[in-house]
Parts: C-alpha cells; structure tokens; sequence
C-alpha cells in the first residue's frame, strides 16, 4: 500500500536539494530500484553538477556559462524525458545538448539529445590546448598544415601559404567526416541529429 504524502513529504520533494538547483518533486520516478541507481537520476544529477557545482565548475570553467532549464531542475519532468527519449541500445550513449543547436548554452527538451561518444567526440572542442590558429590548423615553419582526426587516428590533410587555405581544407574534411558518421550512424540516431549533422558548418570561429 502506497503511504500517503504529508505537507511536510511534499515541502522537502519539492525543496532543491540536488547541487542547491534540482528538486526530487512528487511522481512516478524515483532515485533507484532498490539495489542501484536509475538511470535518469544519474544523468540528471549530472548535468545538475556540471552547471552549479563550485569545484567542478573551477576545474571545468566552460560549463560557467551553460544553465539548465528550469523546468528541468524538477526530476520528475526530466526522467518523464528521459524515459521517453532513451533506447535500451543507447547504453554508454552521451547526453548532447549542442549538436542539435549549435551553440547553444542551455540543457532543456528542445536542445538535448542522446548520442554515440563517437559522434559526442566529433563535436569536443579543446580551446585551451589549440593556441593562436583556427580549429585544424598548426603552424608548420614558415606554413600552415591542416589535420583532422578521423577513425581515431590523425591525419595530414596537406601544407598551405595561408590560415585561410589549411583552415579551408580541414572544414571540408571535417564537414564531410560529419556527414560519414552520420550515416554510419542513421537508423540508431534521432532523425533530427542526423539532419543536424548533415547541416553542420565548422566555421573558422569554432
């Protein structure tokens, strides 16, 4: 028999509780099965760490910026997606909430999505360890060269005079790798991630 909630069972549901954003709110999920934790409360609890807890936020300073929607700081809205959005092949799969829009800063319904790490990885930036040039490009003497991962393995993608021209040459191979995953990958994928991928542009900003 299920107990009924008191004013005080509904006040402590309802109060943040979660990396002081995320509440456990009143419903049909819950935190585990008895023996582990759920899936969807991990995941949420997450992306709760990842915008509003100190220490992570100090080691990983690019997630300052990222929020997450507010009506996704109630579990029970979140696990309602998640259940709804996650396949049972889907088990090591990513959590993405830029790929759909590009840019974007927040973790809501309308931007997130669940991905492969292969495809997760294609769209990882490292800023801190680029330097002074474009995304695929390195000074070589007095050229450039442009390089791209692909299959897990770097590759030379040619010598050029300018930025311009090495960063031009990996944006074709990138845009183009983009689109090969994506079709490596398009009867397990959201319809939507696919279309997004093949829309992709790598701009010489990213």
């Amino acid at each position: 028999m299920r107990k009924l909630l008191s004013n005080e069972d509904f006040k402590n549901l309802n109060c943040p509780s979660v990396y002081n954003m995320g509440y456990l709110g009143v419903g049909d999920y819950f935190i585990s099965n008895g023996r582990k934790i759920n899936k969807n409360y991990s995941t949420w609890s997450g992306i709760l760490r990842r915008c509003n807890d100190l220490d992570y936020l100090n080691k990983h300073p690019t997630y300052k910026a990222i929020t997450v929607c507010e009506e996704w700081h109630n579990f029970q809205v979140f696990a309602k997606w998640f259940e709804e959005n996650w396949k049972p092949w889907m088990e090591g799969w990513h959590l993405d909430k830029d790929i759909l829009i590009k840019g974007n800063k927040v973790y809501s319904p309308e931007t997130c999505c669940f991905v492969p790490q292969e495809i997760n990885n294609l769209f990882t930036k490292t800023n801190s360890k680029r330097g002074e040039y474009p995304i695929g490009v390195n000074k070589a003497g007095k050229k450039y060269q442009a390089l791209i991962y692909s299959n897990k393995k770097l590759v030379y993608l040619g010598l050029f005079n300018t930025v311009e021209e090495a960063f031009k040459t990996y944006k074709l191979a990138k845009e183009k790798y983009i689109k090969k995953v994506a079709d490596k990958w398009k009867e397990q994928i959201d319809e939507k991630v696919y279309e997004s991928m093949y829309n992709y542009k790598v701009e010489i900003t990213d």
